[in-house]
Protein backbone atom coordinates (compact mmCIF):
# COMPACT_ATOMS: atom_id res chain seq x y z
CA UNK A 1 0.00 0.00 0.00
CA UNK A 2 2.82 2.77 0.91
CA UNK A 3 4.65 1.76 -2.19
CA UNK A 4 2.09 2.58 -4.00
CA UNK A 5 1.13 5.91 -2.32
CA UNK A 6 4.51 6.90 -2.79
CA UNK A 7 4.45 5.74 -6.76
CA UNK A 8 1.05 7.99 -7.02
CA UNK A 9 2.98 11.06 -5.32
CA UNK A 10 5.95 10.71 -7.07
CA UNK A 11 3.79 10.04 -11.01
CA UNK A 12 1.59 13.20 -9.38
CA UNK A 13 4.94 15.11 -8.59
CA UNK A 14 6.59 14.56 -12.01
CA UNK A 15 3.14 15.79 -13.88
CA UNK A 16 3.33 18.65 -11.95
CA UNK A 17 6.65 19.86 -12.84
CA UNK A 18 5.96 19.07 -16.71
CA UNK A 19 3.10 21.30 -16.44
CA UNK A 20 4.98 23.74 -14.81
CA UNK A 21 7.14 23.56 -17.47
CA UNK A 22 4.99 24.10 -20.66
CA UNK A 23 3.54 27.02 -18.80
CA UNK A 24 7.11 28.65 -19.13
CA UNK A 25 7.23 28.15 -23.02
CA UNK A 26 4.11 29.66 -22.97
CA UNK A 27 4.79 32.41 -21.38
CA UNK A 28 8.53 32.68 -23.65
CA UNK A 29 6.31 32.42 -26.72
CA UNK A 30 3.96 35.42 -25.71
CA UNK A 31 6.97 37.03 -24.97
CA UNK A 32 8.51 37.47 -28.30
CA UNK A 33 5.63 38.19 -29.82
CA UNK A 34 6.33 41.69 -28.32
CA UNK A 35 9.78 42.25 -29.58
CA UNK A 36 10.65 44.50 -31.94
CA UNK A 37 11.16 43.68 -35.85
CA UNK A 38 14.87 43.95 -37.16
CA UNK A 39 13.53 46.57 -39.52
CA UNK A 40 12.20 48.74 -36.72
CA UNK A 41 13.59 51.41 -34.56
CA UNK A 42 13.81 50.84 -30.96
CA UNK A 43 11.91 53.46 -28.64
CA UNK A 44 13.70 56.37 -27.59
CA UNK A 45 12.81 56.05 -24.14
CA UNK A 46 15.20 52.67 -23.77
CA UNK A 47 18.87 53.56 -22.13
CA UNK A 48 21.64 54.08 -24.57
CA UNK A 49 24.39 51.65 -24.64
CA UNK A 50 27.34 52.63 -22.77
CA UNK A 51 30.56 52.82 -24.92
CA UNK A 52 33.73 50.99 -23.80
CA UNK A 53 36.18 53.80 -24.33
CA UNK A 54 40.32 53.54 -23.40
CA UNK A 55 42.49 56.30 -22.65
CA UNK A 56 46.49 54.77 -23.42
CA UNK A 57 48.56 56.98 -21.55
CA UNK A 58 51.93 55.03 -20.79
CA UNK A 59 53.55 57.73 -18.66
CA UNK A 60 56.31 56.25 -15.89
CA UNK A 61 54.59 57.60 -12.63
CA UNK A 62 58.27 56.54 -10.13
CA UNK A 63 61.48 54.63 -11.72
CA UNK A 64 63.40 54.29 -8.34
CA UNK A 65 65.52 52.40 -6.55
CA UNK A 66 62.07 50.42 -5.03
CA UNK A 67 59.53 50.31 -7.26
CA UNK A 68 58.88 50.73 -10.39
CA UNK A 69 55.20 52.61 -11.82
CA UNK A 70 53.45 53.02 -15.11
CA UNK A 71 49.66 54.42 -15.54
CA UNK A 72 49.20 52.11 -18.57
CA UNK A 73 45.49 53.39 -19.47
CA UNK A 74 42.52 54.99 -18.41
CA UNK A 75 39.63 52.63 -19.21
CA UNK A 76 35.68 53.57 -19.02
CA UNK A 77 33.51 50.43 -19.60
CA UNK A 78 30.15 48.88 -19.23
CA UNK A 79 29.60 46.79 -16.00
CA UNK A 80 26.66 43.97 -14.62
CA UNK A 81 26.31 45.95 -11.23
CA UNK A 82 27.35 49.76 -11.43
CA UNK A 83 26.20 50.02 -15.08
CA UNK A 84 29.34 52.19 -15.94
CA UNK A 85 33.38 52.13 -14.10
CA UNK A 86 36.70 53.32 -14.85
CA UNK A 87 39.80 51.55 -14.54
CA UNK A 88 42.73 53.21 -14.11
CA UNK A 89 45.55 50.35 -14.80
CA UNK A 90 49.21 50.66 -13.46
CA UNK A 91 51.74 48.17 -14.21
CA UNK A 92 53.67 48.26 -10.91
CA UNK A 93 57.52 46.25 -10.01
CA UNK A 94 58.84 45.81 -6.60
CA UNK A 95 62.01 45.93 -6.44
CA UNK A 96 62.57 45.51 -2.90
CA UNK A 97 63.07 42.56 -0.72
CA UNK A 98 59.44 42.33 1.55
CA UNK A 99 55.75 42.63 0.05
CA UNK A 100 54.74 46.21 -0.66
CA UNK A 101 50.70 47.37 -1.11
CA UNK A 102 50.22 50.42 -3.64
CA UNK A 103 46.99 52.48 -2.99
CA UNK A 104 45.45 55.19 -4.28
CA UNK A 105 44.80 58.60 -2.34
CA UNK A 106 43.25 62.13 -2.99
CA UNK A 107 41.53 61.01 -6.26
CA UNK A 108 39.71 64.14 -8.31
CA UNK A 109 38.35 64.49 -11.80
CA UNK A 110 38.23 67.81 -13.87
CA UNK A 111 38.77 69.47 -10.54
CA UNK A 112 36.23 67.99 -8.25
CA UNK A 113 37.21 65.49 -5.63
CA UNK A 114 35.84 61.61 -5.89
CA UNK A 115 33.99 60.27 -2.87
CA UNK A 116 35.94 57.41 -1.21
CA UNK A 117 33.23 54.90 -1.07
CA UNK A 118 33.15 54.31 -5.05
CA UNK A 119 36.70 53.61 -4.91
CA UNK A 120 38.28 50.20 -4.97
CA UNK A 121 42.51 49.97 -5.17
CA UNK A 122 44.85 47.71 -3.08
CA UNK A 123 47.35 45.20 -4.68
CA UNK A 124 49.67 43.25 -2.44
CA UNK A 125 53.03 42.86 -4.92
CA UNK A 126 55.95 40.05 -3.74
CA UNK A 127 59.41 40.94 -3.83
CA UNK A 128 60.77 41.41 -7.14
CA UNK A 129 57.45 41.01 -8.74
CA UNK A 130 55.18 42.21 -11.09
CA UNK A 131 51.68 43.25 -10.93
CA UNK A 132 48.29 45.05 -12.40
CA UNK A 133 46.99 47.94 -9.33
CA UNK A 134 43.85 48.40 -11.11
CA UNK A 135 42.08 51.64 -9.38
CA UNK A 136 38.21 51.07 -10.30
CA UNK A 137 35.69 54.24 -10.09
CA UNK A 138 32.47 52.72 -9.44
CA UNK A 139 29.15 54.79 -10.56
CA UNK A 140 26.54 53.88 -7.30
CA UNK A 141 23.64 55.89 -6.86
CA UNK A 142 23.73 58.97 -4.82
CA UNK A 143 27.08 59.24 -5.18
CA UNK A 144 28.29 61.98 -8.41
CA UNK A 145 30.19 59.78 -11.05
CA UNK A 146 32.84 61.71 -13.08
CA UNK A 147 32.89 62.50 -16.75
CA UNK A 148 36.71 62.76 -16.49
CA UNK A 149 36.52 65.40 -19.94
CA UNK A 150 39.61 67.55 -18.86
CA UNK A 151 41.89 66.14 -16.69
CA UNK A 152 42.74 63.07 -13.34
CA UNK A 153 45.12 63.61 -10.57
CA UNK A 154 45.77 61.38 -7.26
CA UNK A 155 48.58 60.13 -5.17
CA UNK A 156 49.99 56.54 -5.24
CA UNK A 157 50.23 55.43 -1.92
CA UNK A 158 52.80 52.57 -1.80
CA UNK A 159 53.76 51.73 1.50
CA UNK A 160 54.57 48.06 3.37
CA UNK A 161 52.72 46.07 5.98
CA UNK A 162 56.14 44.10 7.09
CA UNK A 163 58.41 47.59 7.11
CA UNK A 164 56.21 50.56 8.93
CA UNK A 165 59.12 52.73 8.36
CA UNK A 166 58.78 52.71 4.66
CA UNK A 167 56.39 54.35 2.46
CA UNK A 168 56.20 56.06 -0.78
CA UNK A 169 53.39 58.71 -2.14
CA UNK A 170 53.87 59.72 -6.28
CA UNK A 171 51.64 62.26 -7.50
CA UNK A 172 49.88 60.79 -10.91
CA UNK A 173 48.16 63.72 -12.86
CA UNK A 174 46.78 63.31 -16.55
CA UNK A 175 45.62 65.32 -18.62
CA UNK A 176 42.57 65.00 -21.46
Amino acid sequence: MKRKLVLIMFILGLLILAACGENNDDQHTNNNENETEPDEKPDSNEDEEIQDEVKEVNEVIVDNDNVHATLVEIERKEDIFFDEVYNVVFEVENKLDHNIEVQARSVSADGEMIDETILAMSQDIAPGKKAKAVLQILNMESYDFPEMKENFEMTLHIFSFENFDYTEDHPVKVQF
